[in-house]
């Protein structure tokens, strides 16, 4: 059986049914970070994850005979694993409702946007209907808010959290891990 699992972002932020489904895998992959946030349940073998179809396809494969976990930073729905592999599906709680939670914002009231390694257009004009909250890495040009006032948050839950307010054309991104929240 195959499942991917959410360990959240945060340490402490597992699910007690993600303790369980961690704690009887033979087997366990995932990043570095993931199987760090995890690591007090894990009791079985770890293998750390490279991201390809190939390695997907093994991964499916070997859960016909083994019990396999694999782990996504966050919620496995939320700009993750989720969508990759064709097993069954643990949330967790992802960097979005972290960073809405420090914000005091309702999700329901953002649209959420992954400019993870893509470059989304018309953003502006996104924001005649709602907030935008935005995944983004380093590569995400950010000065494209100009005078607009944005939330620059960093590295959540991290020992480098950092979480900073300001208009768009003075911040600057230095994380890979990244989330901007700009007001309607």
């Amino acid at each position: 059986m195959l499942y991917i699992v959410g360990v959240g972002v945060c340490k402490g932020h597992l699910t007690e049914r993600a303790i369980e489904l961690i704690r009887n895998a033979d087997v366990i992959y995932g990043s570095r970070r993931a199987l760090k946030l995890a690591e007090k349940y894990i009791r079985s073998e770890k293998r750390i994850m490279s991201y390809n179809d190939a390695e997907y396809k093994r991964i499916e494969e070997e859960s016909k005979n083994k019990n396999v976990v694999v782990l996504s930073t966050g919620d496995p729905m939320v700009s993750g694993l989720g969508c990759k592999l064709n097993g069954l599906i643990e949330p967790g709680i992802s960097s979005v409702q972290v960073a809405l939670a420090k914000l005091g914002v309702d999700l329901c009231d953002v649209i959420v946007v992954d400019a993870h390694a893509k470059k989304p257009e018309n953003l502006n004009e996104l924001l005649k209907f709602r907030h935008l909250l935005i995944l983004a890495d380093k590569k995400f040009d950010i000065k494209i808010f100009g005078n607009r006032k944005v939330y620059l948050m960093e590295n959540l839950c991290m020992e480098n959290e950092r979480i900073v307010f300001g208009k768009g054309s003075d911040l600057e991104i230095k994380s890979d891990y990244a989330i901007i929240f700009v007001r309607r």
